[in-house]
């Protein structure tokens, strides 16, 4: 099959978990197959430009990717295979005509070495993911070792593996990554979600929307987040909206002070989330489903090397 997925130029280890998890249950990439696959990621939209850009009459097979909320409606048609969707939010855009489970992260939990991903030993105390699209705004490695947390670059130049030891080697995980929160969350390590450049780099409908899907699917529905502010006014905003008469108003990112405001934040943290046992199990058990299934009819054997 052919993976589609979002590609950041400087990495985003949450959607590059697409090139390395699903080889290993489903085979290598093809890029010349008839098939494609959508699994991790938010690429349900008209404008992703990896689905406008197949031929129409292939085969996309969706597996736990979610809807990203625009303002033309998605549609699916005859060449569209639906396993299943991310979450509830997303099924509901199709009224509920298609299964939802959760994030397709979770089908790491199946992987014939997570045992050792799980159980390996915590070196961390505390460890915080910026969103991928926040790294350039605050300096978090020197931020981090301020406060002796520990540092994970969402970018994830040392690999898928590193970052995924890192989270399971951490007691906590304060996170404005969603797949941060994921990763953890299967990893069955307590979580904080903080939102910084999100509401302007992703768009707040858009990041809402993801979050609320993925929280919705493992029965988790009312989290305390803290929205640290980005962008503010200043005293050069006063001269301006007077000489505009109250018609322009002027904001700034002042990096100081949104270093020194994370800074507070991520050192006062005391709340920390774990989807429960019961709806773990049922996620496994729903994914083990579709893995096997979709393996049994591509005749996939010998797929975790």
């Amino acid at each position: 099959m052919k993976y589609i997925y979002y590609k950041s130029d400087n990495g985003n280890f949450g959607d590059d978990l697409n090139e390395w998890l699903w080889p290993k249950f489903f085979g290598a990439n093809d890029e010349n197959s008839e098939k494609c696959f959508l699994g991790i990621g938010s690429v349900l939209y008209n404008d992703f430009p990896l689905i406008k850009e197949l031929p129409p009459d292939k085969r996309k097979i969706v597996f736990g990717t979610g809807i990203r909320p625009t303002y033309k409606a998605f549609k699916f048609d005859k060449s569209w295979d639906i396993r299943f969707l991310r979450g509830p939010l997303s099924s509901r855009i199709f009224n509920n005509g298609f299964e939802y489970i959760a994030d397709a992260a979770y089908c790491l939990r199946h992987l014939d070495n997570f045992k050792e991903f799980a159980g390996i030993k915590k070196k961390h105390e505390v460890s915080v993911i910026p969103y991928f699209k926040s790294v350039d705004y605050v300096d978090w490695e020197s931020l981090c070792k301020d406060l002796n947390y520990n540092y994970i670059s969402p970018y994830g130049e040392k690999g898928i593996e590193h970052t995924l030891k890192e989270i399971a080697s951490s007691k906590l995980i304060i996170t404005e990554a969603m797949h941060g929160a994921i990763i953890a969350d299967l990893f069955r390590v307590p979580w904080n979600r903080f939102v910084l450049s999100t509401p302007f780099t992703e768009g707040q409908m858009v990041s809402e929307f993801k979050w609320m899907d993925w929280l919705f699917s493992v029965d988790i529905g009312n989290i305390n987040t803290s929205q640290i502010k980005f962008y503010r006014k200043s005293v050069v905003n006063r001269i301006v909206n007077k000489a505009t008469f109250n018609m322009v108003n002027v904001e700034f990112l002042l990096k100081n002070r949104v270093a020194e405001d994370v800074y507070n934040y991520l050192s006062s943290v005391t709340e920390y989330y774990l989807s429960g046992e019961r709806i773990m199990k049922q996620i496994d058990e729903k994914l083990y489903d579709k893995i096997h299934q979709l393996k049994k009819e591509l005749a996939v054997v010998d797929y975790q090397r």
